[in-house]
């Protein structure tokens, strides 16, 4: 990333909701997050991990183009929608091209959710109260095409939150009103989900039976460096996946197998008729919930994270 974007806020998953005085509640979306970057020397849109993602979303980047202003840093969320929600899975032909002509003909339209402004006109704006920037971002920017902007409520609630839920939205963020902008992970930003999810390693796969084609699931596992550096299994996924997809992982996997298990903690690490891998890749997966004895509960594979490191995760 250049030394001119900063890293961006992250919020907190909490599993305490609250509908209080002072915070702000927005649809969390289940994209890619982007920081775009405007200069003189043209627009740039970067992963938070620090990834040139511009190649992905050539017509966000056009279109940001096209603003009046020519120097600013926004934060916001690509999505693209199955139906009326949001969907990583939907979104995976853009994430992992190689140049804009491929990401136009992938058929997948994108859009670009923004929620806050970093710089304006050349002034660092990170120090005021959210609310203000949120002002500023309305003025900033017209909202067409391509580019949306996030709606906000100063007010929650449970009923609200049901509704959410309801709609098939992932869930809430709560930002505190008068925050200003964080750098990395914030308990200024927390975020509600309506269903447990979570960024895993990818440890390993299991052969297919059956009609199965490539694999059968995939073996995952988190950090944890609470009590050193262990490296825990946290269970296995067989569903959410197409057979493209299948055979596209087993290409990558088989490219960094190794022979024995990179777990180095965990109930029921699989011994027998597996095949393990380097921890390299980041597997977004939905569940219904962990397990007494640590394993993920009706897995959902949605798919692979390259705006993660792998030596980044861990259990939320």
């Amino acid at each position: 990333m250049s030394t001119d974007v900063p890293q961006p806020a992250l919020a907190t998953l909490s599993h305490e909701r609250f509908w209080e005085p002072g915070w702000v509640y927005e649809r969390k979306l289940d994209g890619q997050r982007c920081l775009a970057v405007r200069s003189s020397s043209g627009t740039k849109l970067y992963s938070r991990s620090g990834r040139d993602v511009t190649v992905a979303f050539p017509e966000i980047a056009e279109a940001l183009e096209k603003q009046a202003s020519t120097d600013f840093v926004i934060d916001g969320e690509v999505v693209a929608f199955e139906g009326s929600r949001t969907s990583f899975a939907r979104l995976q032909p853009r994430i992992h091209v190689s140049s804009a002509e491929k990401a136009r003909r992938s058929g997948v339209p994108v859009y670009f959710y923004v929620f806050d402004v970093l710089r304006v006109d050349g002034a660092d704006v990170r120090g005021e109260p959210m609310l203000d920037r949120k002002r500023r971002l309305r003025q900033l920017l017209t909202f067409e095409g391509p580019i949306r902007y996030t709606p906000h409520r100063r007010r929650g609630g449970e009923e609200y939150f049901a509704e959410a839920c309801r709609k098939g939205w992932e869930g809430l963020i709560a930002k505190r009103a008068d925050a200003a902008y964080a750098t990395g992970r914030t308990d200024r930003w927390l975020k509600f989900k309506c269903e447990a999810g979570q960024e895993l390693v990818v440890v390993g796969w299991t052969d297919p039976e059956g009609s199965r084609v490539a694999l059968g699931a995939l073996l995952l596992a988190y950090w944890d460096r609470k009590d050193g550096e262990d490296l825990v299994y946290a269970g296995k996924v067989g569903t959410g996946f197409s057979q493209s997809v299948l055979r596209d992982l087993h290409d990558r996997l088989s490219r960094i197998e190794r022979n024995t298990t990179p777990c180095t903690r965990g109930s029921s690490i699989p011994r027998k008729g597996v095949h393990w891998a380097e921890p390299r890749l980041v597997a977004e997966v939905a569940f219904t919930e962990w397990t007494r004895d640590g394993q993920l509960r009706h897995p959902r594979y949605l798919g692979l994270r390259t705006d993660k490191k792998a030596a980044d995760v861990v259990r939320e």
